[in-house]
């Protein structure tokens, strides 16, 4: 397992290139051979400081070394710390684009959304309503398509994300699979809003039709400016 660089300078993932640097100097003075004493324990400290600079210090080097403690199973504190802090910045991007998604400014949402999923691809409602808003947009549907049903089977037992893969695969004119979905979140929510009314114009058949449907999107909008 590769050192933890951030401990061995006594930083955060989060410092600035400024306190690495502070860290860096103070450090490499106190462990210095010359001054702590010629032991191979202090040469070995002291290399492994002036390492854990050389990393810190260059930008595309600490965005590669921070990707690997991502993605590496690191169990380590700047690990952890890194996951928390990308939980958190995924977490805005999500609240963000519920407020454009509000002001049905799905164009920004979509953006914010994948931003979130860049931070954190594990949680379902990210991806869920990254996929509706890509279908509001009618823009990149087999993205869409993909991340809602990346939502649909972390947790196939959610109304929302039925429904929303329902409208994605309304827009791609694929109807039957719609209604499908459609279908299936009414199982687990029989008040789910979004298929309530996709399925009303439908008059309980299993064909949808284009017209009636893009008149729904006011009421569609509406709905979503209640999440």
């Amino acid at each position: 397992m590769k050192a933890d660089y951030y401990s061995v300078l006594e930083a955060w993932p989060s410092s600035s290139i400024d306190d690495i640097k502070k860290n860096y100097f103070r450090l490499a003075k106190i462990y210095h051979p010359d001054i702590a004493g010629d032991t191979e324990d202090n040469r070995d400290r002291f290399k492994l400081i002036n390492e854990a600079y050389s990393i810190l210090s260059d930008p595309q080097q600490r965005h590669i070394y921070d990707e690997s403690l991502r993605k590496g199973g690191h169990n380590t504190k700047a690990a952890h710390s890194l996951k928390e802090e990308d939980k958190r910045s995924a977490n805005l991007a999500y609240m963000q684009a519920k407020d454009a998604m509000r002001n049905s400014n799905y164009e920004k949402a979509a953006l914010l959304l994948k931003n979130a999923i860049k931070y954190d691809d594990k949680n379902p409602s990210y991806q869920s309503y990254y996929g509706f808003c890509l279908a509001m947009l009618n823009s990149n549907l087999h993205e869409a398509r993909d991340a809602c049903k990346k939502a649909v089977q972390t947790e196939f037992y959610n109304p929302e994300y039925h429904a929303n893969l329902g409208f994605v695969y309304f827009k791609a004119g694929l109807k039957n699979l719609a209604m499908k979905h459609f279908k299936d979140a009414l199982k687990w929510d029989p008040d789910n809003r979004i298929a309530k009314k996709f399925l009303s114009v439908a008059g309980g058949g299993d064909q949808i039709e284009t017209g009636p449907i893009d008149k729904m999107f006011g009421a569609i909008k509406k709905v979503f400016s209640k999440i």
